[in-house]
């Protein structure tokens, strides 16, 4: 596993106009589910938890991990009415590291990739963490997972750590 940290760079907003990007709330917590699913089926060995565990978290958890807070946001991006791609960002809550986060369960369809959703979504994370004094957006990323370095390399985060496996 590769950790990542952002470097701040600039780059244009890539959203059609068709798709609706927006932060999901607790409303979304049944195509969340699925579209979580959907990712640890695309790449199990990339995804935290695996199916059985998904599959397991209860309606109130899932709600709890969409509701938006001064620590957490996940955004969500539609097209037609499907969710398409999610990202979230999870802040660090204890003071002297409030200038941190955590980008997690970054994943666009497959159908819906190489359309620049990914980059949007990042875009929006990035001013969120603007607007709430995140000064540092950190992220993991699984070694084989070579579309998404690539991805994240692009964005201008930098590799600054590798963590073993088990």
């Amino acid at each position: 596993m590769t950790t990542t940290r952002w470097i701040d760079k600039d780059f244009s907003n890539m959203l059609k106009p068709n798709w609706l990007t927006r932060p999901l709330n607790e409303n979304d917590s049944g195509v969340f589910k699925e579209i979580r699913l959907v990712a640890i089926a695309d790449s199990p060995s990339t995804v935290w938890p695996t199916a059985e565990e998904e599959e397991m978290r209860t309606s109130a958890e899932v709600q709890a991990k969409l509701q938006q807070t001064a620590s957490q946001v996940v955004f969500g991006t539609f097209f037609d009415g499907q969710l398409i791609a999610i990202a979230g960002l999870r802040r660090e809550s204890l003071v002297q590291v409030a200038h941190k986060a955590l980008v997690w369960g970054v994943f666009v369809r497959q159908e819906f990739r190489k359309e620049g959703i990914a980059r949007h979504l990042f875009e929006c994370i990035k001013q969120y963490a603007d607007k709430t004094g995140v000064l540092q957006i950190h992220l993991s990323v699984n070694s084989e997972n070579q579309r998404a370095k690539n991805l994240y390399e692009s964005l201008g985060f930098r590799k600054f750590a590798t963590e073993p496996g088990p």
